[in-house]
């Protein structure tokens, strides 16, 4: 795995806009993922792909964020991408455009989740889904974790970052060809960040006991997008894509 591909990773930050799909309810972009996510398994021909990167990019112009920010993400798992290229030509060279573009979706529009939805309105549209099994499973605190996983992404980047900068300043060179020096930088980087992580989810847990977090416990949502017309359109939409895609 590349150092630089730690670096490049821009899955997990929120984009704040005044985009069509900012102000989108969390619980349909939550279910449009999942459901574009069963879609992409079912493709099997150039018109589903067509199909699914015309919606694609019509919700990256909307989200009113840089096409090149999502396309960065493509890059962070060029490796990935090659290893699965290599695979497919061993095994089934026919399936190779269809396993990329597989991968390359589900990347791309799990940015968007991330990107225009904050870490409150995630957690909501979490609770929400889950409420039917709150007499079951702890819902609050599942939502919870999720949520704080994911927002967790970004800032163990930017930590490597920091990690790698000092590091080649020490004089540390993270560009040898040799596999043995390659294992030793890659160490000198995850031990550090695995220690930063530690302490850092230790703070937050402190911080989330001073402001007398109530765990397990329900919790008001304010400014936070509710379910409204164009949501129910969309769904539509998605559906009839998913449709498309399984029968057609």
């Amino acid at each position: 795995m590349s150092i630089v591909m730690l670096t490049n990773i821009n899955f997990g930050k929120y984009y704040e806009r005044d985009s069509v799909v900012h102000k989108l309810s969390p619980v349909f972009k939550i279910i449009s993922l999942l459901i574009m996510i069963v879609s992409i398994f079912f493709i099997d021909s150039y018109k589903d792909i067509i199909m699914l990167t015309s919606y694609l990019i019509l919700m990256m112009i909307y989200s009113d964020i840089n096409i090149l920010t999502y396309l960065r993400n493509i890059y962070s798992i060029k490796i990935f991408l090659v290893f699965i290229l290599i695979i497919d030509l061993i095994f089934n060279i026919n399936n190779t455009i269809y396993d990329l573009y597989k991968l390359i979706f589900i990347i791309i529009y799990s940015s968007a989740l991330t990107y225009t939805t904050s870490t409150s309105e995630i957690t909501y549209g979490i609770e929400r889904m889950l409420r039917p099994f709150n007499n079951y499973i702890p819902v609050n605190d599942i939502a919870m974790i999720i949520t704080l996983t994911i927002r967790y992404i970004p800032t163990l980047t930017m930590e490597a970052d920091r990690i790698i900068k000092a590091q080649k300043m020490r004089g540390i060179n993270f560009d040898n060809k040799n596999i043995k020096d390659k294992i030793s930088t890659l160490v000198g980087v995850f031990i550090p960040m695995f220690v930063l992580s530690l302490k850092k989810s230790e703070s937050l847990g402190d911080i989330m006991d001073l402001r007398l977090y109530n765990y397990g416990k329900s919790r008001t949502n304010l400014r936070t997008n509710k379910w409204k017309t164009k949501d129910s359109l969309l769904l539509v939409l998605n559906i009839l894509i998913l449709s498309i895609v399984i029968f057609y």
